[in-house]
C-alpha cells in the first residue's frame, strides 16, 4: 500500500525522479552529437536522383534553418542543464502552458528516430545483399533485417556507456571520411584537368510543390543534427557536451551543400536511380579510384548503425524526461542499477519492429517524417510563444519557419499522399495516449514497482575508466582479428586486395557491434560485477568515514545551537528587564523635567549657588539631551532583543523534528546574524541585499539545519564577493559594488525553491563539481574546513529529501537553489523509493 502511494506521489512530483547518473564522457557525447551528419548519406542521393541540379535549392535554405536551430538548442540547453532528451524536451519548457502541444511535439520527434534502426537495417541488408548476389551466396533477407535493428539495443540494454564508447570508436573516422569526400571532391572539381567544372546549370529553377515535397524529407536529416543536446543531463562535462552543437553547425553547410553540390556535378548517369551506394561510388570514383566502393560502403555502414545506436540511445532519454515532467507515467522513468532506462529502451524497441513489420521504407519515412517535422514546427512554436524569456534566440526568425514549415507540412504531405499524411499527423497523439494509457493495464511490468530495484551508489574515486578500456581492447581485438583473416585469406587465394572489399567493410562494423553485443551478455558482466563489488566495498569505508563526519558534525551543532540557545537566553532575561523599565524611567525622568519647568516659572530669581550649578550641568542642554538618550537606549535594547530572537530562531534547539515554519522568517534572522558582515569596511562598500520574496505556505523542514545551509550560502556568496573586490580598484568597488539577491518561490508542484545569487569571482567549473566534497576547499588554510557546502548537500538531500544545485559563470557570480517539499510525505517518499 505504502508504494502504491509514494508511485501516486511521484506521478505527482517529477522533482522525485532520481538523476541520471553523469557517466558519459565528452567524446562519447561528441560521439553521438556527430552521427547526424551521416543522415545525409541516405537522404541525398534520392533527392538528387529525383531533382539533379535543383536539388541545391532544397539543401539551402535547410542547410539554413539547421545551422540556427543547432545554435538555438544549445542556447536552450544552457539554460536546462539538468534536462534530458534534448530538442523534444525543450519544446515541453517553452509550450508549458499548452502541455498537450508539448507532448505531441515532443512524441513526434520521437517517432521520426524510432524509425531510424528499422530504416538503416533494411537498407544494410539491401547493401549486403547486392554484394552476396555477384559470389552466389543467398542472402537471409528477414533474418539480417531483425538482427540489424536488435543489435543497437542489446549492447544498449548492458548500458549507454558500452554503446558510446562502440559509437565513438566509428564515428570520428566516418565523419573524418565524410569531410575529406566534401573537402577534396570539391577541390578536384575546381582544379582537375577532366573535371566538369564547379558551376552547374542550375536552370530555371524548381516548382514551387516539388520544392516542399522534397524539403518535406530534407527536414528528416538536416534538422537532425542537434542530438548531443539529448545527452546533456548525463554528461560528466554538460557544457562541453553543449559545444558539439556549435561544431556541428559548422559542419552542416559543409557536409550538405558540399556533398550534395559534388553529388551534383560527378553522380550524373541516368541509370544510377536513386541508389546511395551507386551514386555515392560515382561521386567519389574520380578521386579515391579503386578505394572508392570500400570507403563508400564503410561509410554507409557506419552511418546506418551510428544513427541507429544515437536513435536507441536518445529516444529512452526523450521518454525518461517527458516521465519526469509528468507528461508521461512514471514506469518510463525507472533506472536499472546499471542506470539503464529499460522500459523506455523496451517501449522504444517495440515501437522499432513496428516500423520494421510494415516494411515498406517509402510510406514509414513518410509517417514518421510527418511527426518529425511537426515537433520542428513545435519548437520553433514555442521559441515565438517563449520570445521574452532568456533562453529564446531569434523569436522572429522561428516565426517564419513555422509558417514555412506548415506551408511543407501541408502541401508537400499533400504531394506524397493524403492517406499517409493523415496517418502521420495523428500517430504522435495516439503514441502518447498509449503511452499514458499503459499503466492502466493490470501487468507488473506497467508500472514501476514492476521495474525498481536498488540503484548502485555513485562512487566518485577517480579510478581508471575500466569500463572504456575493456571495451576499446576488444573492438580493436575483434576488428584486427576480421582484418587478419580478411586478407590472409584473399592471400591465400591471391586475389587482387581490393577483391571483395566492399563486403569486408560492412563485416568489419558489424562484427565490432556483434562482438560488443555478446561481450555485453557474457564476459563484461562479470567483469562488471567484480569491479561493482570492489566499488561497493569502497562505497562502504566512505559511508562510514562521512557517517563519522556527520557525528562529529552534528554533535558540534549540537553543543553550538545549546550554546546560542543559552548565552541568547541569559541575554535575554537582564535586556528584558532593562527594555521594560526604560518605559518607567522615560515616565519619571520627564516628571521631574516638568517639575524643573515649573519651579523655574514659579521662581524666575535663582540663588546664585542654585544658578551656578545650572549652569555648571548646562540643564538646558541636558533637557533636550535626555529624552533623546533614552531614545537610543530603547532602541539598542530593541536591537539586541531583535538578534537574541534570530539566534533562537536560527538554533532551534528545541525543535529537533520537522516543523512547520515560515522560511522567511529563517532567513531574516540569518541575515540579522551575518548584519555585521554586510556594512561597509574601508575601501570596501556596503553589500547589498535585495529580497525578492513570493507568499509561501508554512513549510515542514528541520528549520535549525535548513537555516544553517542558508548561512553556509551566504557566508560563501560574502567570501566570494570580497575575493572579486581585491581584484578590483578602490573606484570599480563603489561601481560595482557586492550584491546578494535572495529569491523565494513555489515551484508548479508542491515544492518551494530558495535561490541565493551573488556577484563574486564565480566557480570555474573544473571546482563546481566537487563542492560538495567533503572535505573539499579552495580557501587557505586555517580559513576553511571544506565541510560546510558537503554538509549543506546532506541536510537538503537526505534530512528534506529536496536538491541543491549550484549555477556559477566564472567572473560573473554564482547562484544556489535550494529545492525541498512542502509536505513531509515527498520526503518519506524520497527516502524510501529505492529500498
Amino acid at each position: 500500500m505504502h508504494v502504491v502511494f509514494s508511485l501516486a506521489i511521484m506521478s505527482r512530483q517529477p522533482s522525485l525522479v532520481p538523476p541520471l547518473p553523469q557517466s558519459l564522457t565528452s567524446q562519447e557525447t561528441w560521439g553521438f552529437g556527430f552521427s547526424g551528419l551521416l543522415l545525409w548519406l541516405g537522404t541525398a542521393p534520392a533527392m538528387h536522383a529525383a531533382l539533379g541540379a535543383q536539388a541545391i535549392w532544397v539543401w539551402l535554405p535547410g542547410t539554413i534553418i539547421g545551422v540556427m536551430l543547432n545554435l538555438q538548442v544549445k542556447r536552450l540547453g544552457s539554460y536546462y542543464l539538468d534536462v534530458a532528451g534534448g530538442t523534444p524536451n525543450y519544446i515541453t519548457r517553452l509550450l508549458s502552458r499548452y502541455p498537450g502541444l508539448a507532448r505531441y511535439g515532443a512524441i513526434g520527434y520521437l517517432l521520426g528516430w524510432v524509425s531510424v534502426p528499422p530504416m538503416n537495417a533494411i537498407i544494410l541488408t539491401d547493401l549486403i545483399q547486392s554484394n552476396l548476389t555477384p559470389l552466389g551466396i543467398p542472402c537471409p533477407e528477414t533474418l539480417l533485417r531483425i538482427g540489424f535493428t536488435l543489435l543497437p539495443f542489446i549492447v544498449a540494454l548492458s548500458g549507454t556507456r558500452t554503446l558510446g564508447i562502440l559509437h565513438a570508436y566509428f564515428v570520428f573516422p566516418a565523419i573524418g571520411l565524410l569531410l575529406t569526400f566534401c573537402i577534396q571532391g570539391i577541390g578536384w572539381l575546381s582544379i582537375a584537368p577532366n573535371s566538369p567544372g564547379v558551376l552547374p546549370d542550375l536552370g530555371t529553377g524548381i516548382a514551387a510543390i516539388d520544392w516542399m515535397k522534397w524539403f518535406f524529407i530534407a527536414v528528416y536529416a538536416v534538422y537532425g543534427c542537434e542530438t548531443a543536446s539529448s545527452f546533456v543531463a548525463d554528461s560528466r562535462q554538460p557544457s562541453v557536451t553543449l559545444r558539439c552543437l556549435k561544431v556541428v553547425a559548422f559542419m552542416i553547410p559543409m557536409v550538405y551543400l558540399g556533398g550534395s553540390w559534388i553529388l551534383m556535378r560527378l553522380a550524373t548517369a541516368p541509370e544510377l536511380g536513386d541508389s546511395a551506394y551507386l551514386n555515392l561510388v560515382a561521386a567519389t570514383q574520380p578521386f579515391w579510384g579503386a578505394l572508392a566502393p570500400a570507403l563508400v560502403t564503410f561509410l554507409m555502414t557506419s552511418g546506418c548503425l551510428l544513427s541507429s545506436a544515437t536513435a536507441v540511445s536518445s529516444c529512452p532519454r526523450l521518454l525518461y524526461q517527458l516521465a519526469k515532467d509528468d507528461y508521461l507515467p512514471p514506469v518510463f522513468a525507472v533506472l536499472s542499477h546499471r542506470g539503464v532506462l529499460e522500459p523506455s529502451l523496451l517501449f522504444t524497441l517495440a515501437l522499432s519492429l513496428t516500423c520494421l513489420l510494415w516494411g515498406d521504407v517509402s510510406h514509414v519515412v513518410m509517417v514518421t517524417g510527418t511527426g518529425y517535422l511537426s515537433s520542428m514546427m513545435a519548437i520553433h512554436l514555442g521559441e515565438w510563444v517563449s520570445r521574452r524569456r532568456p533562453e529564446t534566440r531569434w523569436p522572429w526568425w522561428s516565426l517564419g519557419f513555422f509558417g514555412i514549415e506548415t506551408v511543407v507540412l501541408l502541401m508537400g504531405g499533400w504531394a506524397w499522399g493524403l492517406r499517409y499524411l493523415a496517418i502521420g499527423l495523428s500517430l504522435p497523439w495516439l503514441v502518447g495516449t498509449f503511452g499514458a494509457w499503459l499503466p492502466r493495464v493490470n501487468f507488473l511490468l506497467f508500472r514501476p514497482e514492476g521495474w525498481l530495484r536498488k540503484r548502485r551508489p555513485e562512487v566518485k574515486l577517480g579510478r581508471t575508466d575500466w569500463l572504456a578500456f575493456q571495451v576499446t581492447v576488444l573492438i580493436g581485438l575483434v576488428c584486427s582479428a576480421v582484418s587478419i583473416g580478411w586478407w590472409a585469406k584473399a592471400g591465400l587465394n591471391q586475389a587482387t586486395v581490393g577483391e571483395h572489399v566492399a563486403l569486408f567493410s560492412i563485416l568489419l562494423v558489424t562484427v565490432a557491434f556483434i562482438g560488443v553485443a555478446i561481450a555485453c551478455w557474457t564476459s563484461l558482466p562479470q567483469i562488471a560485477a567484480i569491479t561493482e563489488a570492489r566499488e561497493q566495498v569502497e562505497h562502504t569505508l566512505m559511508n562510514l568515514q562521512q557517517t563519522q563526519m556527520k557525528l562529529v558534525q552534528a554533535e558540534k551543532m549540537s553543543s553550538l545551537g545549546q550554546l546560542v540557545a543559552g548565552v541568547a537566553h541569559e541575554i535575554n532575561n537582564p535586556v528584558n528587564f532593562i527594555h521594560g523599565n526604560l518605559a518607567h524611567l522615560r515616565d519619571y525622568t520627564q516628571g521631574l523635567m516638568d517639575l524643573v519647568d515649573l519651579y523655574q516659572q514659579r521662581f524666575p530669581n535663582t540663588p546664585p549657588d542654585i544658578q551656578a550649578m545650572i549652569d555648571d550641568m548646562d540643564l538646558e542642554f541636558l533637557q533636550e539631551d535626555l529624552p533623546q538618550t533614552l531614545d537610543s537606549m530603547k532602541i539598542g535594547t530593541e536591537r539586541i532583543r531583535q538578534i537574541v530572537l534570530s539566534l533562537r530562531n536560527f538554533s532551534r534547539v528545541d525543535e529537533a523534528d520537522f516543523k512547520a515554519v515560515d522560511i522567511h522568517e529563517g532567513i531574516d534572522s540569518t541575515l540579522v546574524i551575518l548584519a555585521h558582515r554586510f556594512k561597509a569596511k574601508g575601501n570596501f562598500p556596503e553589500v547589498q541585499v535585495e529580497k525578492d520574496y513570493s507568499p509561501l505556505p508554512l513549510v515542514e523542514c528541520y528549520p535549525g539545519q535548513l537555516n544553517q545551509v542558508v548561512m553556509n550560502i551566504l557566508a560563501n556568496a560574502l567570501d566570494a564577493i570580497e575575493d572579486r573586490g581585491r581584484s578590483q580598484a578602490p573606484a570599480g568597488r563603489k561601481a560595482h559594488p557586492g550584491r546578494i539577491t535572495i529569491r523565494t518561490s513555489r515551484l508548479k508542484t508542491d515544492w518551494v525553491e530558495i535561490a541565493i545569487a551573488d556577484n563574486g569571482v564565480g566557480i570555474p567549473e573544473t571546482i563546481q563539481r566537487r563542492i560538495f566534497d567533503p572535505f573539499f576547499t579552495t580557501k587557505p588554510v586555517g580559513k576553511g574546513t571544506g565541510m560546510g557546502m558537503s554538509i549543506s548537500y546532506q541536510i537538503i538531500a537526505e534530512k528534506h529529501g529536496g536538491q541543491l544545485k549550484c549555477f556559477s559563470t566564472p567572473g560573473e557570480g554564482t547562484e544556489f537553489a535550494i529545492q525541498i517539499p512542502i509536505r513531509q510525505e515527498f520526503r518519506e517518499y524520497s527516502d524510501s523509493q529505492f529500498d
